[in-house]
């Protein structure tokens, strides 16, 4: 049986939202195979910078003690793999971020049946809490200052809907609703002529335009010289371009 590897930044909390989603929107999930990296994507660019030639794959097998625990991966070839997505932190005050290895990274992890498709949460993965009303979550952004683990964690808390607080709490129909927001703020992140109101009063299409390319770009062109960064999840972004034009039908 080929199977999916999905590969997750932290060991703990992305699993669980990842569950939660993977319960929500997939019927049969027995090819899924999860893992941790524990590291970010820094370290990720670093090793693959040293050899071109690497197989990403390799890599995140091999080169972490927590992975090579992890029988199913350890047993895998990597011809039994059919897809791979990655799920990693911005962190733009992380010691080795840069913009220009960031985008290298997303253009090297941009095709799920080659090197692997790479989505970022904007800073971090809690950026899935960091929403109350929708509406304003259009623009909502989070200070550079405020970009580290500790203190975005409290922040999230502090001004997100505690419905998103839990993931146990998060039902198909709440997901559907992310999935609109964020979906809604990457198109919007990424439009050159259109105003908030635009997307508010329905103007523009409930369909995911984006790519991950074009939402780095916007971080990196629009947002990061207001030292800020806008607030965006990975996950909702995934189901949009896993299941593309047929889910939004």
């Amino acid at each position: 049986m080929e199977r999916t590897l999905f590969v997750f930044e932290g060991e703990i909390r992305e699993k669980d939202y990842f569950n939660s989603l993977r319960s929500a929107f997939f019927d049969n999930s027995d090819g899924h195979v999860l893992v941790s990296y524990c590291n970010d994507i820094y370290e990720l660019f670093r090793v693959l910078s040293e050899d071109e030639d690497l197989d990403p794959f390799e890599i995140i097998r091999e080169l972490n003690p927590v992975i090579q625990q992890q029988d199913e991966l350890a047993s895998l070839r990597r011809d039994q793999i059919s897809q791979i997505y990655l799920f990693f932190d911005m962190e733009p005050r992380d010691d080795h971020y840069s913009s220009d290895k960031l985008l290298d990274m997303l253009e090297k992890f941009n095709d799920e049946t080659g090197n692997g498709k790479l989505f970022i949460s904007y800073p971090m993965v809690e950026a899935l809490r960091d929403i109350d009303n929708h509406e304003e979550y259009l623009t909502r952004t989070v200070s550079l200052s405020d970009c580290n683990g500790k203190k975005y964690k409290g922040l999230t808390v502090a001004r997100g809907d505690r419905v998103y607080q839990d993931h146990r709490k998060i039902r198909r129909s709440l997901w559907l609703r992310l999935i609109e927001c964020n979906v809604k703020k990457a198109n919007f992140m990424t439009c050159n002529d259109c105003t908030v109101d635009d997307f508010i009063n329905g103007q523009y299409p409930l369909e995911y335009t984006a790519d991950s390319l074009a939402i780095a770009n916007s971080q990196i062109s629009k947002f990061l010289p207001n030292d800020e960064v806008a607030v965006l999840s990975a996950f909702p972004i995934f189901l949009a371009d896993y299941f593309g034009r047929k889910f939004f039908s």
